[in-house]
């Protein structure tokens, strides 16, 4: 055990390492220093070139990772510790094989973008997974968290996730020579807030976006974790906040230097510091995501609120309730998506701002109307019950009218600003989903979902027409994928609530069909969905970044339906509920990173 405990923390340190090496030779343009591979020039030491020694530096690095990668799995499934240590060992061995191949075709495709970036977020994932590795190895399981303990371990998930995703944007502007497509200017992009420029500056002013949104997140799990930390025990203490101080304090340094590499012009000494910065960021960040919920935090529940909130308060969280902002959100991502990835290129930022504020109104307006036609269904069942509108706040009347008041804004913001095309898109969706799903479909068939599914479908399409104008086969792909997605994401769901949907009468599949039945559909539907996925790189929409995340994102589904048909549990379909969520913004992400890979 000490041997291993000593081999993790090495292993994190070299995989540390690896990162800014492989930084440095992004940086200093040694990728293809060694043109050839495992080896250089055709030797094991290669000659006396700057660039060769970098590159031959960076592999050493990687087979010393390599080797320890190995070692400390093989000791893992042997001792057999604890199942989270196994699963971390899987995870480490699959993630040094696809760093492993990643690395052979960043030579062999001559430094592609796409490869770049994925070959960094791999890196990166493998040095999560030693130092959670480590932080495992010297802590204790916690077998009963309470209910505030366990948000909190999740709200540090989290900020990690989302410090990932930056460092994942960042190898992007990297990698893809946008680091200076705003100039040398900050906050402002080339002079204006909303630029317009090409693929670049889009990607530039994406970073920057993304920069400000986790910067808060940042802050918000900084403060509460030193808030925390005076209620836990001296050792648990000194360790949340040491974790909390690294990733404050790690953060800020990381957005100086990022200024000043901008307003310097992005010297190589610079742009090196600000990568090693950021990865210490991501340690410390999941370093702290693993301590909260690893080390026994407890924390009490918070006094319940014992005075109303103002009237004008109440009415404005019920109108915002209507339009469900929690489902929009990825309706959004896939809207967003499907502007990206068009032919067109890039479409200008004010068109995106445009299209996104006019798809929030119109998708808000569907909710709005569909809970004032459900309000008879939702009292009945316990998720739902306190609604503004079955809670009676509000009236069905007042919920329709303004549902429908969104809808009309919608439409005209699309036609003045967008086109006509993505306006009676965007319509068609709030019809389906008002008048054929929730009057007809929801309350009359268990296909309700199945057809039913088109609504959250037209999303992608109507972005596809707000930057193309027109619809064409790829856009289909779009649609047919998110219809193919609804049945087992809403099924999975159905699954778990399937007593209440009873009692509201709602002929949901697992109230007609049963448990094993809906489970078995789930799992085909679920083939169907990642089969389609996956055409679209022989039909030549997409590339070999979309081809890698989509069988990667779409193994994982599999794996999760196959243990819903299996099990049959409520852990399993929440399990793949909450999977199938993140499957689809991945999976649109995916898309639009591996279209502006081919664009720059």
């Amino acid at each position: 055990m000490r041997t291993l405990k000593v081999l993790s923390l090495l292993a994190a340190i070299l995989a540390y390492c690896l990162v800014v090496v492989g930084n440095i030779v992004r940086i200093t343009n040694s990728g293809l220093g060694c043109p050839d591979w495992p080896l250089c020039y055709g030797s094991v030491i290669p000659i006396a070139r700057a660039d060769a020694i970098i590159e031959v530096a960076h592999r050493v690095f990687a087979a010393l990772v390599s080797v320890l990668v190995v070692v400390i799995a093989v000791q893992n499934f042997r001792l057999k510790l604890s199942a989270a240590l196994m699963r971390l060992s899987a995870l480490t061995l699959v993630l040094l094989a696809a760093q492993i191949l990643l690395g052979a075709l960043t030579v062999w495709t001559l430094l592609e973008t796409g490869i770049i970036a994925l070959h960094l977020a791999a890196g990166m994932a493998l040095v999560g997974c030693m130092v959670a590795m480590t932080i495992l190895l010297r802590t204790s399981e916690q077998p009963q968290r309470t209910p505030q303990a366990r948000h909190f371990g999740r709200a540090a998930v989290t900020t990690a996730v989302a410090v990932f995703l930056l460092l994942a944007t960042g190898g992007i502007v990297s990698g893809s020579g946008a680091a200076l497509a705003c100039s040398m200017t900050f906050p402002l992009c080339n002079g204006s807030l909303l630029p317009n420029g090409g693929s670049l500056v889009l990607v530039n002013w994406l970073h920057r976006a993304t920069v400000g949104i986790v910067s808060l997140l940042v802050l918000a799990t900084f403060l509460r974790t030193l808030k925390a930390a005076h209620s836990q025990t001296p050792q648990v203490a000194r360790l949340l906040r040491a974790a909390a101080l690294a990733m404050g304090i790690g953060f800020v340094l990381q957005a100086g230097i990022g200024i000043l590499m901008v307003v310097t012009g992005r010297p190589a000494a610079i742009a090196t510091l600000h990568n090693a910065t950021g990865a210490f960021v991501w340690v410390s960040t999941l370093s702290l995501a693993v301590l909260s919920n690893r080390l026994p935090v407890t924390l009490e529940a918070p006094a319940p609120r014992t005075e109303p909130l103002p009237a004008w308060r109440q009415t404005i969280n019920d109108y915002v309730t209507l339009t469900k902002p929690r489902v929009i959100s990825l309706l959004l991502v896939t809207t967003l998506a499907g502007m990206l990835v068009t032919p067109a290129g890039t479409p200008p930022l004010y068109l995106i701002v445009w299209t996104l504020i006019a798809g929030y109104l119109m998708a808000g307006g569907a909710n709005a109307v569909n809970m004032a036609y459900d309000v008879d269904v939702d009292t009945r069942m316990g998720r739902t019950k306190l609604r503004p509108v079955p809670s009676g706040r509000l009236t069905s009347r007042h919920a329709f009218i303004f549902g429908v008041t969104l809808a009309v804004v919608a439409f005209a913001m699309l036609v003045l600003f967008v086109n006509i095309l993505s306006a009676l898109l965007s319509l068609l969706g709030f019809l389906y989903y008002t008048v054929l799903y929730t009057r007809w479909l929801k309350r009359s068939t268990w296909q309700n979902i199945v057809i039913g599914g088109g609504a959250g479908a037209i999303p992608p399409l109507v972005g596809w027409a707000a930057a193309y104008g027109q619809l064409t086969w790829p856009s289909l792909f779009l649609f047919v994928i998110v219809f193919f997605w609804t049945p087992p994401h809403f099924w999975a769901l159905a699954l778990l609530k399937r007593k209440e949907y009873a009692l509201a009468g709602i002929p949901m599949l697992p109230v007609v069909a049963g448990d094993s039945e809906t489970a078995h559909q789930m799992w085909l539907y679920s083939w169907g969905m990642v089969a389609l996925s996956l055409m679209l790189a022989p039909l030549q929409a997409m590339g070999l970044v979309y081809l890698i995340s989509a069988i990667a994102l779409g193994a994982l589904f599999l794996l999760r339906a196959w243990r819903v048909n299996r099990e049959q549990s409520p852990v399993s379909a929440l399990n793949l509920y909450k999977y199938s969520l993140l499957y689809l913004a991945l999976l649109f992400a995916a898309m639009v990173v591996d279209r502006m890979v081919i664009r720059l």
